[in-house]
C-alpha cells in the first residue's frame, strides 16, 4: 500500500470530539469534492475513492445530526478499477442547513481561514482525505493539495501558514498545488491534523537519511582528504627525485636530507606521520617548512616557474 493511502486510512480514523472540527473537517471536503445538485438543491453530496473516507463522513454527519437523512451510492468505472463513493444528504431543508452551517463557521478575514487552531487541525485533515497526497519518504519529501480553484488554493495555503508552516502554489497540468518539501514542516503537518503513526514512520525514515547522509558527507571528505595528501606526496617525490638526479640528496643540509629520505621510504604518509617517525619527532608544520625548502631547491635545479 502506498504510504500517501496509509496515512489517508490513519486521518480516517481521527473523529474529532469537538462540534466546530466536525464542520470544519466537512466543510473542506465539502469544497474540494462536495456539490450542491438538484433543481432546488434538495441533494448535497460528498464524493470520494476510499470508502472508508466515505465512512468517516457518514460517521460525522449523523453525529452532527442525528436524523439527518443520508443515502451512500457507489459507482464503480467501466474498468472496475476505481470507483466513487458518494455519501448524499437528502432533502432540501438538509442539505441547506449543512450548507448554511459550513457557511457560518467562524473564520478569520484573509481567506475564510477557520478562527479556531483546532479548526484550521481539522479543515487540514478534511482537505488532505478530498485532495491531499504525501510522497515516500524513503524516495523525497513532498507532501501537497490539489485543487482547480485558485480561491481554495489559497485558502489551504493561508491555513498552513497560520500554523507558522510554509508551503507554496504552484500551477501542474490545469489544477493548482499546494505544496510542502520540508521534511520537518511535513512531520509538524502529519502531527498537527492527526496522522501519528505515519509521523513515526516519516519520522524514522527520516532520521536514518540524515545519518546516511552524514555518513556520506564523512566518507567523501575524507576520500579528498586522502586524495590531496596522495597528490601532495607525488609532487615532493618528484622534487626528491630531481634533486636526486641533479646533485644528489647529500648536497641538501642535514635536516632536509633527512626529510627527503623519510618521504622516499614512506611515499604515502601524512606530514603527521612523518614527524612521529623523526627522532627527535617533528611537529607538522616542522616537516612541512622543510619539505617546502626542498621544493625550493627543486625549482632552482629544474628553473621553474614560481607560479608552477
Amino acid at each position: 500500500m502506498a504510504f500517501s493511502d496509509d496515512v489517508r486510512q490513519e486521518l480516517a480514523r481521527v473523529i474529532p470530539s469537538a462540534r466546530c472540527c466536525r464542520v470544519a473537517e466537512l466543510s473542506a471536503f465539502y469544497e474540494l469534492s462536495g456539490f450542491l445538485l438538484g433543481r432546488q438543491n434538495q441533494f448535497l453530496d460528498f464524493n470520494t475513492s476510499f470508502p472508508f473516507v466515505a465512512r468517516k463522513i457518514l460517521l460525522m454527519l449523523t453525529g452532527l445530526y442525528p436524523d439527518l437523512p443520508t443515502q451512500v451510492l457507489m459507482k464503480r468505472s467501466r474498468s472496475r478499477r476505481s470507483q466513487v463513493c458518494t455519501v448524499r444528504v437528502l432533502g432540501r431543508a438538509n442539505a441547506g442547513q449543512v450548507y448554511q452551517d459550513f457557511r457560518d463557521q467562524s473564520v478569520l478575514e484573509d481567506g475564510g481561514v477557520p478562527r479556531k487552531k483546532c479548526c484550521r487541525r481539522a479543515y487540514l485533515r478534511g482537505a488532505f482525505l478530498a485532495s491531499g497526497s504525501i510522497t515516500n519518504p524513503e524516495r523525497t519529501y513532498h507532501l501537497e493539495f490539489s485543487t482547480e480553484q485558485s480561491r481554495l488554493a489559497d485558502k489551504i495555503l493561508a491555513t498552513i501558514l497560520s500554523l507558522d508552516l510554509d508551503a507554496g502554489i504552484t500551477q501542474r497540468k490545469g489544477s493548482l498545488v499546494v505544496y510542502m518539501k520540508d521534511g520537518g514542516q511535513i512531520a509538524s503537518l502529519l502531527s498537527l491534523m492527526g496522522a501519528h503513526s505515519a509521523l513515526l514512520h516519516f519520522e524514522n525514515v527520516r532520521v536514518l537519511k540524515e545519518m546516511r547522509n552524514q555518513v556520506n558527507r564523512l566518507v567523501n571528505c575524507e576520500t579528498a582528504n586522502v586524495d590531496k595528501t596522495v597528490q601532495a606526496a607525488l609532487a615532493q617525490l618528484e622534487d626528491i627525485e630531481l634533486i636526486d638526479s641533479v646533485i644528489g640528496l647529500e648536497e641538501l643540509p642535514p635536516k632536509l636530507r633527512d626529510v627527503a629520505r623519510l618521504r622516499r621510504e614512506h611515499p604515502y604518509a601524512s606530514l603527521q606521520e612523518l614527524g612521529e617517525l623523526m627522532t627527535p619527532k617533528l611537529s607538522k608544520s616542522g616537516i612541512n617548512y622543510r619539505l617546502r625548502k626542498i621544493r625550493e631547491k627543486a625549482r632552482q635545479l629544474d628553473k621553474l616557474d614560481p607560479k608552477h
